[in-house]
């Protein structure tokens, strides 16, 4: 079935081109979807850098990105982008979570340790002949999503993209330790599987026997086989899911406690708070404290007390 291309005109963002709204490409942009504090984000994102620089944090890994790079976002990462230069200037696409399972579909099931590994190896440098390279790819990418004569733009898309995958999984297989390592199969797929309920009911449901009921294996089974595989257990994973939301979310000097309390679905502010100061060793108001200036931290203290 093809695909609903549509051609857009945005202010300072160049021409962009939309396969409906699975996958978008802004050829030419001064921004990104991203906040300045850390927050999850549905979208994958691939970002090239034409000029000027901007520092980007994925899970608390800090880098700053210059012209010539390349940036790979996969989706459901925790990202934060801030100290954006005036030329700051980039050309990217975002594909959605499904179109990503899409992309994904039909190839040998990725390691979950990739999206582990893409936490911290997610800036390639390129050199001159790779950047003609990508260059190239990115308009291949606009003319086949835009041929009027294509009725298959959406299933070209995609092995496009499935392509531009395959060649950072090989590089993710050469560089990790990974592919000495032999997991049942049957156990990476329960471990992905995991990892897809926990990035959508995380704030909802923090228990293991949660997800054990919703993949239909025992709690014991699942903490054994997410240990297995991931190298940390099932509960593990949920709490670490949780804390860098509350952290990024207590970032944002703009959302008072309660707000949190809210997003985050606790029953109320001492209950967030008991969560937080057990697994972080500090209260909120502590962690908090770090990030604001002055003015923010005096502000925040009056309508805060946990």
């Amino acid at each position: 079935m093809s695909g609903n291309i549509k051609k857009i005109v945005e202010p300072n963002s160049g021409i962009d081109y939309s396969l409906e709204k699975d996958f978008k490409i802004f050829t030419l942009s001064k921004e990104l979807p991203i906040t300045t504090y850390p927050s999850y984000i549905r979208l994958g994102i691939v970002i090239y850098c034409v000029k000027g620089n901007a520092k980007i944090d994925i899970y608390s890994n800090k880098h700053i990105i210059t012209p010539k790079e390349l940036i790979i976002i996969l989706p459901g990462q925790l990202v934060a982008l801030t100290d954006v230069s005036v030329d700051f200037q980039i050309r990217y696409f975002t594909i959605t979570e499904s179109f990503y399972t899409d992309i994904l579909s039909g190839i040998s099931r990725f390691s979950p340790h990739f999206f582990f590994y893409m936490r911290q190896h997610y800036y390639f440098e390129m050199e001159d002949v790779e950047t003609l390279s990508f260059v190239d790819f990115f308009e291949l990418l606009i003319r086949k999503a835009v041929d009027p004569e294509n009725q298959y733009r959406r299933e070209s898309v995609i092995l496009l993209l499935r392509i531009l995958f395959l060649d950072i999984y090989n590089h993710y297989k050469i560089n990790s330790l990974d592919s000495t390592v032999t997991i049942d199969v049957h156990k990476k797929e329960l471990t992905h599987k995991f990892f897809q309920l926990v990035m959508s009911n995380y704030k909802v449901n923090r228990s293991v026997t949660f997800y054990a009921n919703s993949l239909c294996i025992t709690p014991k089974y699942l903490t054994m086989v997410v240990k297995e595989v991931s190298g940390k257990s099932a509960k593990d994973w949920i709490t670490e899911y949780m804390i860098l939301e509350l952290k990024g979310l207590l970032t944002n000097s703009t959302l008072n406690i309660q707000e949190i309390v809210e997003k985050t679905q606790f029953s109320n502010q001492s209950s967030l708070g008991r969560f937080f100061r057990r697994h972080t060793g500090l209260s909120p108001l502590q962690y908090r404290k770090k990030y604001l200036t002055t003015e923010q931290r005096t502000n925040f203290s009056k309508n805060n007390t946990i």
